[in-house]
C-alpha cells in the first residue's frame, strides 16, 4: 500500500501515477472536497489508471455533541486547549512569513506586512495576494471583535473538521460519500485515545443505518478493506 500526502500539482500527479491512497486537506467543505476528488480522477485518467484505483481520505477532526449547541461548545473548548499561546504564534508566523515567537500572543496582531516567497507552483506555496487578503481579513475581524492574536487564530486560523450531532454528521458524510467527494476520512482525534469513542459508539451506527459504512468486514487485508484491486 502506498499512501501519499501532498497538495501541490506535482504531489497530485505523483499520487495519480503511483499511490493507492491520497491524504488531503479537502474534507471540510463539500464543494471543495468534490472539486479535489474530480481533479484527482482527471489526473488518474491522464496517468492511464482507472478512477477507482486511488482512495481519497482527507484528514479531519470530528467533534460530537448531543445537540448542536453542545457540540459547538465542546468544539470551542477543544480549540482553546489546542491553540496555546505558542501554537498561536507559530500559526501566525507561517502566515506572516517571519518568526513571531517573541511576541505576546494575547496582544494585537503584528503591524508589519507579511513576507512571502515568490510563488513557483510547487509544495503548495502560498501566493502573495492570498496572504495579503487573509491578513487583511484577520485584521478587520480582530479590530471589529476586539480579538487578541491568539483569539484571532482560534476563530480564523486553520480549522479542519466537522462539528455536530451524530445524526447531523451522518447526513453530511453520507452526502460526501454518495457524490464521490471522499472515500472516507483519516481521523485526527482531538483527544488520544478517547477521541474516537464518540465516533465509534454514536456516529458509526448512524452511518451504518444510512448504508454508507460497513457492518462487517469482507476481507482480511487493508487493501481489501479499502476496496482496492489486488496487486498484479
Amino acid at each position: 500500500m502506498i499512501f501519499q500526502a501532498g497538495d501541490s500539482g506535482e504531489g497530485r500527479d505523483f499520487a495519480a501515477r503511483n499511490a493507492d491512497v491520497i491524504f488531503s486537506a479537502h474534507g471540510t467543505d463539500f464543494d471543495d472536497a468534490l472539486a479535489f476528488a474530480e481533479d484527482i480522477r482527471r489526473r488518474l485518467r491522464a496517468a492511464g489508471r482507472p478512477e477507482d484505483a486511488l482512495r481519497i481520505l482527507p484528514g479531519t477532526e470530528i467533534i460530537i455533541g448531543a445537540t448542536e449547541k453542545e457540540a459547538e461548545e465542546k468544539a470551542r473548548w477543544v480549540r482553546l486547549q489546542q491553540v496555546t499561546p505558542a501554537v498561536a504564534l507559530g500559526i501566525a508566523s507561517l502566515l506572516w512569513g517571519f518568526d513571531l515567537s517573541g511576541r505576546d500572543a494575547d496582544g494585537p496582531l503584528p503591524a508589519e506586512d507579511p513576507v512571502v516567497a515568490a510563488y513557483d507552483g510547487k509544495f503548495g506555496t502560498r501566493q502573495l495576494g492570498e496572504t495579503l487578503d487573509t491578513v487583511a481579513e484577520w485584521r478587520a475581524k480582530a479590530e471589529a471583535n476586539g480579538w487578541s492574536l491568539r483569539e484571532t487564530v482560534i476563530e480564523l486560523g486553520p480549522q479542519r473538521g466537522h462539528v455536530g450531532t451524530p445524526a447531523g454528521l451522518a447526513e453530511k458524510f453520507a452526502r460526501f460519500a454518495r457524490h464521490g467527494a471522499v472515500d472516507g476520512f483519516n481521523i485526527s482525534p482531538y483527544l488520544v485515545p478517547d477521541g474516537l469513542d464518540d465516533i465509534v459508539e454514536l456516529l458509526v451506527p448512524e452511518l451504518q443505518e444510512r448504508g454508507v459504512y460497513r457492518t462487517a468486514y469482507t476481507g482480511t487485508t487493508l487493501r481489501e478493506h479499502l476496496g482496492l484491486a489486488p496487486v498484479a
